[in-house]
């Protein structure tokens, strides 16, 4: 008891002579938000973000868009209210950014330049800590996630032989499963013939990777609901992971009509933001499947809050990812923590050029179907400096 009031005694006189900061004055301060445009190949263009500190802490992020350009302008112009702020208070500056233009408050480019951000936060925070952001998260279910390769792999095929020779070397090259787009410029409806040739691109797929494998079918909203339906009923016969966006977003009850309709599953949500506008969804009953993209929704918590939403509705979790490795790398860390996850999507060329192979120092790599969950502090990913600046686009 006395050596205990003894070391109290030390313990105060410290205290008394080195008096502990307010948390104010101990605070970290952002001191620059830096937009990076990056000419990634391929025709694409990517935006990514370093949110820079006064502790010399940095943080990046992604905030992809189809629109890149505008979304710069965009998360240059949100950047200019954090200057000052403390990047721990990461829901603080979210809610307040969010609200602050009442008029022009959510939206796809305001959301991509602050899911940007959002995942510069926490790379922050997570790098203070010494911790991965799954931690912050609730840590995880799991080390690695199951990946599938997107359209991006089939790009510029037009018939079913060449469809089933790059489904086989997708499965040569470890994916268990695959998602192609087979309706090349129909619109609204589609006619018998395009209708065959795609079924037949889809059965080319489907024989060479075989029954234990998967094949999801996009079709990027071009059909209305006659459109997706005929469509939906052609392709059962092929077992497909899901069918996406058979109708476009907007008109949830057209998107139920279709799920009424059709005996397969129906995956959309690439094209909503936040949770408010995945709650609409849910509640409408119109998908077993939510495709939240993390650099669109509203960033890593807001991902986060989503799948919690969609667990609540029995409805499985399958991210979105069509951009860099930032964003793909933040989604990661959100499909660690998710009991219903299903699949992740990866944007991956048939050949992927050196400016987007090279640009992580160490690259993120499908194996076996998985990706590893970063480990490191934040994120757990960083840009080779050189290959970055070497591609970076100047004003």
């Amino acid at each position: 008891m006395a050596r205990s009031v003894v070391g109290m005694e030390a313990l105060g006189r410290r205290l008394c002579e080195n008096p502990v900061e307010s948390s104010a004055e101990k605070a970290m301060k952002i001191t620059r938000v830096e937009p990076i445009l990056y000419d990634a190949g391929l025709k694409r263009v990517w935006l990514f973000v370093k949110v820079h500190t006064d502790a010399g802490v940095v943080g990046i992020g992604e905030g992809t868009t189809t629109e890149p350009f505008m979304a710069e302008a965009v998360m240059r112009r949100i950047g200019e209210t954090l200057i000052g702020e403390d990047p721990a208070r990461i829901q603080d500056l979210w809610q307040r950014t969010y609200t602050r233009w009442f008029n022009v408050r959510g939206g796809p480019l305001v959301l991509a330049a602050l899911s940007g951000i959002e995942h510069a936060l926490w790379d922050i925070k997570g790098k203070v800590a010494n911790l991965p952001v799954y931690e912050f998260l609730g840590g995880k279910l799991r080390d690695r996630v199951p990946v599938y390769a997107n359209h991006m792999f089939f790009g510029g095929l037009n018939d079913p032989r060449a469809y089933a020779e790059r489904a086989a070397e997708a499965v040569e090259r470890g994916y268990s499963a695959v998602k192609i787009d087979p309706f090349g410029d129909a619109r609204g409806d589609i006619d018998r013939a395009s209708l065959a040739k795609a079924c037949a691109m889809v059965a080319a797929v489907r024989d060479a990777i075989g029954p234990d494998r998967d094949v999801a079918i996009d079709t990027h909203a071009k059909f209305g609901v006659g459109g997706a339906v005929k469509v939906a009923h052609a392709v059962e016969q092929f077992d497909p992971y899901f069918v996406e966006e058979p109708v476009a977003p907007e008109n949830l009850d057209a998107l139920r009509r279709v799920r009424e309709l059709v005996n397969v599953r129906i995956a959309t949500g690439e094209r909503i933001y936040t949770k408010f506008g995945f709650q609409a969804l849910l509640a409408s009953q119109a998908c077993e499947i939510v495709q939240v993209d993390v650099a669109h929704c509203g960033g890593v918590l807001e991902a986060r809050f989503i799948a919690a939403m969609a667990e609540s509705h029995y409805v499985q979790v399958a991210p979105h990812s069509w951009y860099g490795p930032i964003s793909l790398a933040a989604s990661l860390h959100v499909d660690a923590t998710i009991p219903n996850l299903l699949i992740q999507e990866t944007p991956v060329p048939h050949v992927m050029p050196p400016k987007q192979s090279e640009l992580l120092s160490t690259p993120l790599q499908a194996d076996r179907g998985v990706l590893s969950v970063p480990t490191g502090p934040g994120l757990g990913v960083a840009f080779d400096e050189a290959v970055l600046a070497r591609n970076t686009i100047r004003p």
